[in-house]
């Protein structure tokens, strides 16, 4: 739901190489969705293959609720992120490219 509201424009082969999964995992997502009222499927005249999503009501009030019930801990990270010093964020962020590079490295 987080990359339709996103990038409501993408087809699911492209959610899909996002979210680094199958096109059949976003394709029986998408239909579970659809199911529940979440989303409504529309095909793309010009593009006979191309399938996007779009919320309906019941969709975008589940994506507020969600921002509404982590918006206190979204605010909690962000004072903590302001309070930091210069030198404790530039740590941070050494062992954020190390960790990034030795994930790549197990791939």
């Amino acid at each position: 739901m987080q990359v339709i509201r996103e990038q409501p424009d993408l087809s699911a082969g492209e959610m899909a190489r996002i979210l680094g999964v199958s096109n059949g995992a976003v394709s029986q997502t998408l239909a579970r969705l659809e199911r529940k009222g979440v989303i409504t499927k529309t095909k793309d005249p010009s593009l006979k293959n191309r399938v996007t999503a779009i919320f309906t009501a019941t969709g975008r009030s589940a994506i507020q609720r969600f921002d509404e019930e982590r918006a206190p801990a979204v605010k909690s990270f962000a004072d903590y992120l302001t309070g930091l010093s210069e030198e404790e964020r530039e740590a941070i962020e050494g062992f954020l490219a190390h960790m990034e590079g030795f994930l790549e490295e197990l791939e």
